[in-house]
């Protein structure tokens, strides 16, 4: 089931909405509270590589690997960005901000890592077929 092409493109689909939406609050943060570009860098990334992955694999199903790779650099991404916050709070130099985006990065994690161990078993050679 969870090979099946239409398990795949549903899957490839979600992707690019949960890029969408990234791009989207990520922005709204930015010009709310401010970031750099070095900060901003990365999530534009992240977008770019979740967006095309799933575009490509609409396209050719055979290119999955593509979405674990992008979807690999999201949870890498979400894990670091919520650990420094993580490490502020643990020494008392955090602020509300801080506190507030290290509990959103918190409570959605489950999807990156969900999406991430599914883009892996999608890539697992399956030598049945």
């Amino acid at each position: 089931m969870i090979n099946s092409k239409k398990f795949i493109r549903l899957f490839s689909t979600f992707t690019i909405i949960i890029a969408l939406l990234h791009f989207v609050l990520e922005t709204l943060f930015t010009y709310r509270f401010g970031q750099t570009w070095a900060g901003l860098l990365p999530d534009y990334i992240a977008v770019a590589l979740m967006c095309i992955s799933g575009l490509i694999v609409l396209k050719n199903i055979k290119a999955v690997g593509l979405l674990c790779g992008a979807w690999g650099f999201a949870v890498c991404l979400h894990y670091r960005s919520w650990a420094w916050r993580f490490d502020n709070f643990l020494d008392g130099t955090s602020n509300p901000l801080i506190d507030n985006t290290m509990y959103v990065l918190l409570y959605t994690m489950p999807i990156s890592i969900i999406a991430f161990i599914i883009s892996l078993i999608i890539c697992y050679p399956n030598n049945n077929k």
